[in-house]
């Protein structure tokens, strides 16, 4: 199978739901790009930046715990991370940050293992 999303060597492939994976490429334009008068855009693209939305199968406590760690990067300065991830232009590698994840709890039993899913996060290019 491909890798649809690693982080920091831990592989959540087989956690992500195929049909919750959104791609979007942006372009990031200098301070300098301006509209003019005549409603013609003049650009001055600086560079383009992915951002990647992911939607989590149920998945064991334990493998959610390391996902949420690889995502707050709290061992990294700067809180980001590197993710290998399924682009357009195939596998790709490139550094990213994510502010939030949502889950849901579905239920915990007597053994105190709990039940989690519907998992939900973004990630942006650096």
């Amino acid at each position: 199978m491909r890798k649809v999303l690693e982080i920091n060597g831990h592989d959540y492939t087989k956690y992500v739901q195929w049909k919750g994976l959104s791609w979007s490429r942006d372009d990031l334009d200098s301070d300098d790009a301006e509209r003019t008068m005549d409603g013609t855009m003049h650009r001055d693209k600086i560079t383009e930046k992915r951002n990647l939305t992911y939607k989590i199968l149920n998945a064991p406590e334990a493998v959610l715990a390391q996902l949420d760690d690889d995502l707050r990067a709290e061992n990294s300065a700067d809180h980001t991370f590197y993710a290998t991830y399924r682009d357009l232009h195939g596998e790709q590698t490139r550094k990213f940050y994510c502010s939030s994840l949502k889950l849901d709890l579905y239920q915990v039993d007597e053994g105190n293992d709990a039940d989690w899913g519907d998992g939900r996060f973004s990630i942006h290019e650096v």
